[in-house]
């Protein structure tokens, strides 16, 4: 566990941190989405192009924060 904490402390200075901060970006936007989402009626195809759209820009976020 020191591990994980020690990596996200720096996530710029290793492939461990960096990983780890683009999986919660990732698992946080679909979530979000996935829950907004569910309650509009729409194309089950339509609702994924929207949750690949959105997890696709928050890596895209993700990157700038990592470059900043």
């Amino acid at each position: 566990m020191d591990v994980i904490t020690d990596a996200m402390k720096l996530p710029v200075d290793n492939l461990l941190g960096m990983l780890l901060y683009a999986l919660i970006y990732m698992l946080i936007t679909g979530g979000v989405v996935v829950v907004i989402l569910k309650f509009i009626p729409i194309s089950y195809g339509f609702k994924n192009a929207i949750l690949g759209v959105a997890v696709f820009l928050s890596l895209y976020m993700w990157w700038i924060t990592i470059i900043k």
